[in-house]
């Protein structure tokens, strides 16, 4: 691996475990970039533990950037869908440039936002998006949201792929913290740090028209910047549905930074 190449961090999603991004992250491991994905606080904690909030995600996940960046290395962060709101929160702090400012080596130089939700500060998960669905969605008592609409959010997150492997995927994924989805944003990355969007053009869970408010918001955050936006011809995961374009997008991404 070139030491030129910056490593890549994986944020996954809500109900989402690493798993799920085990075959991006060698697919892009095997273009020479160093690659990182890890479980979030709020999707791999259960009962009787507390569910994380926002901020558990964000310390967590700004702890393993540190440890990249300490490394000396350069970042570029790919964010999926409510991990657009962990690494927005995480960022504080490890921007390349405020490591800098420190005397410290790396850091992130670029965010990329795959069919994620990008919040204003003071903005949460609920606020922008709403309760979570009654007919796809169980909140417990305990704290945790679970997955009970198995059929209905297998056709929806991956309406770009087998029904079946859809379904078992699904079947396999995690439960998720209420308070993460009710915590506030506190910080704009997206103002401090280079940053690109990917459009999934067939998202049914973040459908076009909720990206490109998101994409908006960076573009107000950024003083009416224009955006760089690459678009996938895909649903809500195609790090799973179509990883060789998914791929390539992310190296775009990479080498531009």
């Amino acid at each position: 691996m070139s030491s030129s190449k910056p490593s890549i961090l994986l944020v996954p999603g809500s109900f989402s475990f690493a798993g799920m991004y085990y075959p991006i992250q060698d697919a892009i491991k095997a273009q020479g970039y160093e690659c990182f994905v890890n479980n979030l606080p709020s999707a791999s904690r259960n009962p009787p533990e507390e569910p994380a909030t926002l901020e558990d995600d964000a310390v967590f996940i700004r702890g393993v950037i540190e440890k990249i960046a300490d490394q000396g290395k350069d970042i570029v962060v790919i964010a999926h869908s409510y991990g657009g709101v962990v690494a927005t929160e995480a960022a504080k702090g490890v921007v390349k440039a405020d490591r800098q400012a420190n005397g410290k080596r790396g850091g992130i130089v670029k965010i990329a936002y795959l069919s994620a939700i990008v919040l204003p500060v003071g903005g949460s998960n609920f606020k922008n998006q709403g309760d979570p669905p009654a007919a796809l969605v169980e909140v417990g008592k305990d704290g945790f949201m679970k997955i009970t609409g198995l059929e209905i959010c297998a056709g929806a997150t991956f309406n770009d792929w087998d029904f079946e492997k859809a379904l078992l995927m699904t079947k396999s994924m995690s439960r998720h913290s209420f308070p993460s989805f009710d915590s506030p944003l506190t910080y704009p990355a997206y103002e401090h740090v280079p940053t690109a969007y990917i459009f999934c053009e067939k998202d049914m869970i973040i459908p076009p028209e909720k990206q490109r408010e998101y994409i908006d918001q960076i573009k107000q955050g950024t003083g009416g910047n224009e955006v760089e936006v690459h678009t996938l011809n895909t649903g809500h995961c195609p790090t799973i549905t179509a990883i060789e374009e998914t791929v390539k997008v992310i190296i775009n991404i990479a080498r531009s930074a």
